[in-house]
């Protein structure tokens, strides 16, 4: 099946506070506790951008639909580079156009009760590295014109 290699076990890094060029690259449509409908959304740091953590994610960041958390779907469609006035018919609409997106987002540190550590998304800004490389490449051959 496999050969246990400790070596490879090493070198995993922490989340840490900071800013980190993420792509969206999953969601999940839930309820919250409150009963409010919720998007949840998972993020990897991007490996092509010379930054700690690459490869890594960052998982469960909630956007709980509620007027006092409209910021955060706000904040992140900026970030997204949604055009300003866009509408969406559901907020499945909205998650799904936030897949596969490159952001920006502002990490802090959260602890629970049993003194877990976790990476927490405060904020949201537009990507400052370049699109990622799709690795698609088209040449004049492929052209029909």
């Amino acid at each position: 099946m496999f050969k246990v290699d400790h070596s490879k076990g090493d070198g995993f890094e922490v989340v840490k506070p900071g800013e980190y060029e993420v792509m969206v690259v999953n969601y999940e449509l839930k309820q919250a506790s409150s009963g409010n409908n919720m998007v949840v959304v998972d993020y990897e740091i991007r490996s092509d951008v010379d930054q700690p953590c690459q490869g890594q994610k960052i998982l469960f960041d909630n956007f709980v639909v509620t007027d006092k958390a409209m910021w955060r779907f706000q904040q992140a469609s900026k970030a997204a580079g949604f055009p300003d006035g866009i509408e969406f018919s559901s907020y499945a609409e909205w998650a799904k156009a936030f897949l596969n997106k490159s952001l920006r987002i502002v990490v802090s540190e959260r602890t629970d009760n049993n003194g877990k550590k976790w990476p927490q998304v405060d904020s949201f800004k537009v990507s400052e590295a370049n699109a990622p490389d799709s690795g698609t490449k088209i040449s004049d051959d492929d052209v029909p014109f």
